[in-house]
């Protein structure tokens, strides 16, 4: 639990202390970028981004260097940015640390941010963002079975590239493939636990959405037969190698596939209305740190930037009430602020 946090020139704040509750906090403004700021220094020590800025574009721009601390179960968890020599610190009660030993220490966070909204409405690489980062979360060595796998994708489709422009030959590419079929192998294995999970706990949303005879599934897709992933996947291979030279990239695997949400057989977005569909995304967010802490025993603090927008007040309280146990940090703005649900009101 997040029991305080100090920023030093951190973008508009010179210097600002703020103490939590271990439930939901409230952080109001009609400046949207006062409380985002907040969100972002949290989810910065937690190596995480909230608005994908680097942290020397986050320093007062009347300084030179930052600072951001939290207080965490009577440990102090700081980075330190100097802009000058840029050079960041992580701080383990003042002490300098590796980014692993930080990671190790910490509990896990699950941001929502109105960007998110996109997850569902375009490119299917938001959606394998999201359930990669579930995975990295739970699992170690995913990230770096991850990262393996996208570097081979990319030598693959060099020596693809090599193939077309005559300066190798097809029978190069055996080794790329063989290496692409075992850590796709290693891949799946861990996307079938999530998915698994998801199919089996997808009937919440139901709940959530107030469906009453129309059925809800979470849907996987890919090009891969997931029974049998090492034959699928090299038939597949030996069969398009042609047109994969054609256009030198690799139209099987992990890193094209995409998941779908169906509501009578149909995509989500062709029947739920945005604010419907933010529901559904946040509740997803809920399986999220549902799985994490399964699989981490560590638990979950949530991260929400501007919950009230595009939702009504019978899903509001429904969202609530399924987080109620877990540390919050909420933004909105001050017309927006209903005092009954909140343990703790940062007006700023």
């Amino acid at each position: 639990m997040i029991k305080s946090l100090k920023l030093k020139n951190f973008r508009n704040f010179e210097t600002k202390d703020f103490i939590f509750d271990e439930e939901k906090n409230f952080i109001i403004w009609d400046n949207w970028v006062w409380k985002t700021n907040i969100l972002e220094s949290i989810c910065l020590i937690y190596q995480k981004n909230l608005i994908n800025k680097d942290i020397s574009n986050l320093v007062n721009k009347n300084e030179n260097y930052a600072f951001i601390e939290i207080e965490n179960d009577n440990q102090k968890f700081s980075i330190s940015y100097d802009k000058n020599t840029n050079t960041k610190n992580l701080l383990i009660n003042w002490k300098k640390t590796t980014k692993k030993k930080f990671e190790e220490m910490l509990e896990k966070i699950i941001i929502f941010k109105p960007m998110d909204m996109n997850m569902m409405y375009l490119s299917p690489s938001y959606r394998r963002d999201f359930i990669d980062d579930i995975l990295s979360n739970s699992f170690p060595s995913y990230e770096r079975i991850n990262k393996n796998y996208k570097n081979i994708i990319r030598n693959r489709n060099k020596l693809l590239k090599s193939i077309k422009d005559g300066k190798a030959t097809k029978n190069d590419i055996k080794f790329w493939d063989g290496e692409l079929i075992k850590n796709a192998c290693l891949i799946y294995e861990y996307r079938n636990k999530l998915n698994n999970f998801f199919i089996d706990n997808i009937n919440i949303i139901k709940e959530l959405l107030t469906l009453k005879n129309d059925s809800i599934i979470y849907k996987y897709v890919t090009k891969v037969d997931l029974n049998s992933i090492e034959l699928s996947i090299s038939n597949y291979l030996t069969k398009n190698i042609d047109r994969d030279i054609i256009i030198w990239n690799t139209h099987i695997g992990p890193h094209i596939d995409d998941f779908e949400i169906q509501i009578d057989s149909f995509p989500l977005v062709n029947y739920a209305s945005r604010w419907e569909t933010k529901s559904v995304i946040i509740w997803l967010k809920i399986l999220e740190s549902r799985f994490i802490e399964k699989h981490t025993n560590k638990k979950t603090i949530f991260i929400i930037d501007d919950l009230f927008s595009e939702i009504d007040k019978n899903h509001e309280i429904l969202l609530l009430n399924e987080i109620k146990d877990k540390q919050t940090f909420i933004t909105s703005i001050s017309s927006q602020n209903d005092h009954r649900f909140w343990d703790n009101i940062i007006n700023l």
